[in-house]
């Protein structure tokens, strides 16, 4: 896998929600998979994809009548003008959004209120060095 790859957190039981049900029903697991694929792309794009349903099922190498389907048929996106995002994608970009903000904080203030100054780390850093030789 590349470096540059993230993790998102999902329900392990997603499966049976009724309308991921009702898209496997419709779809089989290949609409689930095209689901999760869309699902993967909109925390890449900032939780909002263009309704360009040809250009991702080529993207996807599948037919655009089955992405439409997938975004429109099942209830799991909002729809807008001409994009479309998730609820549940915005609620996890905002909780490791807010995460993330308490870990910087909580780090500054770690170094705000450190002891040592970094020229004392080196020197203790520089010491270790001689008694491990």
């Amino acid at each position: 896998m590349a470096d540059n790859t993230f993790y998102f957190s999902h329900d392990y039981n997603t499966r049976l929600d009724d309308k991921i049900k009702d898209l496997i029903y419709e779809h089989g697991y290949l609409g689930y998979g095209l689901y999760w694929a869309l699902v993967e792309d909109l925390y890449n794009n900032a939780n909002a994809l263009r309704m360009n349903y040809k250009r991702i099922a080529d993207d996807y190498k599948t037919q655009f009548e089955l992405v439409e389907s997938i975004v429109e048929d099942f209830e799991l996106f909002i729809l807008s003008d001409k994009h479309f995002h998730s609820n549940s994608v915005e609620k996890r970009l905002n909780q490791r959004e807010l995460k993330s903000s308490k870990a910087r904080q909580s780090a500054h203030k770690r170094w705000d209120n450190a002891n040592a100054m970094p020229t004392q780390c080196d020197r203790n850093a520089n010491a270790s060095k001689m008694f491990a030789e």
